[in-house]
C-alpha cells in the first residue's frame, strides 16, 4: 500500500519544532523499514514512542485470524505513552507496524518522567491521548450504527485527494488501498469489499482508471458534509 507523509498527522501541538527538539535531545532514535514490526502481542513495552517521520499501523487479530486495523498514526503521534506511568512493565496486546520508512524517537522511563516537568510535553501527551480516545469512540459508534457500505464510503471519502482532480468530476486517491487493506480497516473480508466496490461503481460513487480507484467529486462532498453526520 502506498502512503504519503501528510496522511494521519498528529495534533498540531505535537508537531511543533520546539517539541521535536525537546524529545530528540532525550530520545533514542530508531529507524524502521516498511513492513517492519516494532511491537507484537507479548512484547514488553519499554519506551514511549514518538513518530518523527512515517506512518505506523496499529492492528490486532481476532481468534479466527482476521486482521483489524485499530488506527494509523503518522507524523507527530505518540503511542505507548501511558504505560511508562505504571509500576510494572506492560506487554503489548497489539501490533505496531511501519507502513512507510519511519523514524521513531524512543523515550525510556527516566527520560519520560523528566519530560513531565515540561508543560509543552505534558500538553502534547494529553492532547494526543484525547485524540486517540476520540478516534476509538468514533470507531465504536460507526461499528454500532453504520452499515459496512457506509463505513467504506466514509473511509474512501477521507482518502480522496482534493488537490488532484481528473476529468473535472473525479478525485484521485491519496492511498492505493488493496482490498485486503480495506477489509482490515472496515473489519470485514475481501469478498465483501469486492462486492461493495462493485455496488459503489454502479452507484456512480467510484470508478476505476488504469487500475486506480477514483471517487466522484459531488458524491464525496455530500458524504463528508458534517450536516449529514450523526
Amino acid at each position: 500500500m502506498k502512503n504519503h507523509a501528510d496522511l494521519w498527522p498528529g495534533p498540531s501541538c505535537c508537531n511543533t519544532p520546539e517539541l521535536r527538539d525537546l524529545l530528540k535531545s532525550r530520545a533514542l532514535l530508531r529507524e524502521l523499514s516498511p513492513g517492519e514490526v516494532f511491537l507484537a502481542p507479548g512484547t514488553p513495552i519499554r519506551y514511549a514512542s514518538y513518530i518523527a517521520e512515517g506512518v505506523t499501523a496499529h492492528t490486532t487479530t481476532s481468534e479466527d485470524g482476521r486482521e483489524k486495523v485499530l488506527y494509523r498514526l503518522g507524523r507527530g503521534w505518540f503511542f505507548s505513552e501511558e504505560v511508562l506511568l505504571r509500576e510494572h512493565i506492560v506487554e503489548s496486546v497489539r501490533y505496531a507496524i511501519a507502513e512507510t520508512p519511519t523514524l521513531l524517537y524512543l523515550l525510556d522511563k527516566p527520560a519520560y518522567l523528566e519530560l513531565l516537568e515540561h508543560p509543552i510535553f505534558v500538553r502534547a501527551i494529553i492532547r494526543c491521548s484525547a485524540h486517540k480516545c476520540s478516534m476509538l469512540r468514533r470507531e465504536v459508534e460507526s461499528l454500532t450504527f453504520d452499515s459496512t457500505k457506509e463505513r467504506l464510503m466514509r473511509l474512501l471519502g477521507s482518502s480522496a485527494d482534493r488537490a488532484s482532480v481528473e476529468d473535472k468530476y473525479w478525485y484521485n486517491m491519496k492511498v492505493s488501498w488493496t482490498h485486503q487493506d480495506l477489509a482490515a480497516i472496515i473489519g470485514t473480508n475481501r469478498v465483501t469489499i469486492s462486492r461493495l466496490i462493485t455496488e459503489l461503481k454502479a452507484d456512480g460513487y467510484l470508478r476505476t482508471v488504469n487500475g486506480r480507484l477514483q471517487i466522484s467529486v459531488s458524491k464525496a462532498i455530500r458524504e463528508n458534509d458534517p450536516l449529514r453526520r450523526r
